[in-house]
């Protein structure tokens, strides 16, 4: 007798790695196959290493393709009728869209699909035709799912509102957790060196906002030139809305160290997270960051706030105005006492509401919910 499988998709690995290799890895101990339908790549092969079955699909991130869009929905189709798994969970805008449709269509009522809406993205961060677009994918693909998780509170409002999903089939699940044991300070943060490092992390796209983290370090290093400014993140020339490498290279004001595979030795020397991000799932960075001890400056955006408490894990700030965050970031560097209250109170809130055993056995529970031996 064969294994029951579980397929999981996104649009890249690194998105099934860290936080969800511990429900797939459950789903491993409990006699299942678990493939994972994404791109080939140095954390697929992680993944593999660890008992999961890896099926080439190619999702094209820049935006619509139709015959791209076409094959990776073929490849999904070929996949789900292939394995015939009992259920099927989608990551990332198109893996939602198509893999919901696929799987129903190749297998019926004899597949539980789940989806988990980590973030609107480029389009809607953009708006216009893009925007459209999108919401016509999720109008169609949505109500054909069995349940979707949202990770913040703005994204649910806006799905229920457009009727994309209806109230009960709708779940929310803040964020996708930390591994406290492993994002905490080996060593006590000395608050009252003069050396300052003001860090930020994620990939090389305007609306992640590199260019105000790149204003903002400018006009600090001038007042404060023993203030420094590291960027770590990943360059993502296939995006829409990729920032040109050659440019962060040349921006005198800031540090690009690269993309880094383990963050902690990051963090262990970071004073401050400035995360000027124009919209979010629930950002992961903030969450390991605050689990290290670290107070975060952001604006407040969707996702963001649920990773921020104001005034008591971080600051929050108008969305846009980057002369108030250039503020907050000269009070923080002249207040170490401010900096170590807030990055005390942010590893509480982590430790309280983001522990990863808490948000796996969530997702966990929403599986037995459908019938799922887990």
């Amino acid at each position: 007798m064969t294994n029951p499988s579980v397929i999981f998709t996104a649009n890249r690995a690194y998105a099934l790695s860290n936080s969800r290799t511990r429900i797939m890895e459950h789903f491993l101990e409990n006699g299942y196959d678990v493939i994972i339908a994404t791109k080939e790549d140095s954390i697929c092969q992680q993944l593999c290493e660890k008992g999961m079955k890896h099926e080439l699909v190619e999702f094209n991130r820049g935006g619509l393709s139709p015959i791209a869009d076409f094959k990776a929905f073929l490849s999904l189709k070929n996949i789900v009728r292939k394995w015939k798994p009992v259920l099927m969970h989608n990551f990332h805008a198109k893996p939602v869209m198509m893999g919901t449709i696929a799987s129903k269509n190749a297998l019926g009522e004899n597949i539980v699909v789940a989806n988990t809406i980590t973030g609107l993205g480029h389009a809607f961060v953009k708006g216009g035709f893009q925007s459209k677009i999108a919401g016509a994918g999720y109008k169609m693909a949505m109500p054909k799912s069995d349940c979707t998780i949202f990770q913040n509170r703005d994204d649910m409002q806006l799905f229920l509102e457009h009727k994309w999903v209806s109230p009960d089939k709708s779940k929310l699940i803040i964020g996708s957790g930390v591994e406290l044991s492993e994002f905490t300070r080996t060593s006590p943060k000395d608050n009252n060196s003069s050396d300052i490092n003001i860090v930020m992390a994620g990939r090389l796209l305007n609306q992640k906002g590199i260019g105000e983290f790149v204003e903002i370090a400018t006009r600090i290093t001038a007042k404060y030139p023993h203030a420094k400014f590291l960027l770590a993140g990943e360059y993502d020339p296939i995006h829409p809305d990729s920032i040109e490498l050659d440019w962060i290279q040349n921006q005198s004001a800031i540090q690009y160290v690269g993309q880094l595979p383990d963050m902690r030795s990051f963090y262990e020397s970071a004073d401050i997270l400035l995360f000027p991000s124009y919209r979010e799932g629930v950002p992961r960075v903030i969450l390991e960051a605050a689990s290290m001890e670290i107070p975060t400056i952001a604006f407040e955006v969707p996702g963001v706030t649920e990773a921020v408490l104001n005034n008591e894990t971080g600051i929050l700030v108008d969305f846009n105005d980057v002369d108030m965050m250039t503020s907050c970031v000269q009070s923080l560097i002249e207040d170490s006492d401010l900096r170590s209250q807030l990055g005390s109170g942010a590893r509480r809130f982590i430790q309280n509401k983001f522990d990863i055993k808490c948000i796996t056995e969530m997702y966990l529970e929403t599986y037995r919910e459908f019938g799922l031996q887990v």
